[in-house]
C-alpha cells in the first residue's frame, strides 16, 4: 500500500509540474528555432522547405521568426530617436521585442500612416501605397493602402509600408526585381490572431546582402502566413527581444525612425 500511495504522489508532483511548465511558456512570446537550432537537433538544414530559411542564388539565409498571441500581447509604435540602439527602446517601453517600424525620409520624419494606442503619428500616404497593417480587438488585418479609409478603421495599431508580401494566403510579389537586401516583415496567422515578426539578415560584412522580396514572399506564404507586410528593410533590419534573463540585440547598420514594439497586455 505504501508503494502505491507513493506512486500516486510522485504521478501528483509530475502532473503539477507539467501544467505549471505550460503556463510558463504560454505567456512568453514563442520563438522558432533557427537554421542552426534545427540541425543540431538533427534538422535538414539545407532543405528548400526548412520554415528556418530561405535558398537564394545558390545562398542560404537564416530566418528568425518570434510569434505573438494578441490575446496576450499588443503592438505599439515608439519613436527610436534615429538611432541603431533597439535595445535602449525594448528597454524603456517594457517589451519583448522592439523591431524596425515604417519608412521615414532623409529628414528622419515617418512617411506612411503610423498609428500607437489609437494616436496619429503619421498620416497615411496614398502615393506610398503598399499595405496597413491594423490591430484592434486581438486581431490584425491587413488591407490595401489606396482604399483603406484611417476614420472608418478605429485602429489601435496600424502601420503602413510596402510591399503586401502574402495576401489571401498567396505569395503577392510576382516576380524577382532582382534586389537583394536584408528583410523585415509582419506575418498574420490564425485568422489574424497571432503575429511573427520575421528577420532575414545577410552576412555581417555586408556582401551577402539578403534575399528579394520574391524569395520572401514565396517563404511566408509556405510558411503559413496568411497575409504580411514587408517593413523597412536594408539597412533598417534589426530587432532586440528577450531572450534568458536578458535582452539580445540584432542591431540595424543605419539608425531608425520608428520601432514596433511587442509587449504583454498590462
Amino acid at each position: 500500500m505504501r508503494k502505491r500511495s507513493r506512486a500516486r504522489v510522485v504521478l501528483f508532483v509530475a502532473i503539477v509540474l507539467g501544467v505549471l511548465a505550460a503556463f510558463v511558456l504560454s505567456k512568453r512570446a514563442v520563438r522558432r528555432p533557427s537554421s542552426a537550432e534545427r540541425s543540431a537537433a538533427g534538422g535538414a538544414a539545407e532543405d528548400q522547405d526548412d520554415p528556418s530559411a530561405i535558398v537564394e542564388d545558390a545562398r542560404r539565409y537564416e530566418v528568425r521568426t518570434w510569434s505573438f498571441p494578441l490575446a496576450r500581447f499588443e503592438l505599439r509604435i515608439e519613436d527610436a530617436a534615429m538611432t541603431t540602439a533597439l535595445d535602449g527602446v525594448l528597454e524603456r517601453a517594457e517589451g519583448e521585442l522592439a523591431v524596425n517600424g515604417g519608412f521615414f525620409g532623409p529628414d528622419g520624419k515617418p512617411v506612411g500612416l503610423a498609428v500607437s494606442n489609437g494616436a496619429v503619428l503619421s498620416r497615411l500616404s496614398k502615393q506610398m501605397s503598399g499595405g496597413v497593417l491594423t490591430v484592434d480587438d486581438d486581431e490584425a488585418h491587413l488591407f490595401a493602402a489606396e482604399t483603406f479609409d484611417v476614420p472608418d478603421s478605429g485602429a489601435h495599431f496600424a502601420v503602413q509600408c510596402r510591399p503586401r508580401l502574402v495576401v489571401d494566403g498567396v505569395a503577392n510579389v510576382k516576380s524577382d526585381d532582382g534586389k537583394r537586401a536584408e528583410r523585415s516583415a509582419l506575418c498574420v496567422r490564425d485568422g489574424g490572431r497571432v503575429v511573427d515578426v520575421v528577420i532575414v539578415r545577410g552576412s555581417h560584412d555586408g556582401e551577402i546582402p539578403g534575399p528579394s522580396l520574391f524569395a520572401l514572399a514565396k517563404h511566408l506564404a509556405g510558411a503559413g502566413c496568411e497575409s504580411a507586410l514587408n517593413l523597412d528593410g536594408g539597412p533598417s533590419t534589426g530587432v532586440a527581444w528577450r531572450e534568458d534573463g536578458g535582452v539580445k540585440l540584432l542591431a540595424p547598420r543605419s539608425p531608425v525612425r520608428h520601432a514596433i514594439i511587442l509587449r504583454e497586455k498590462r
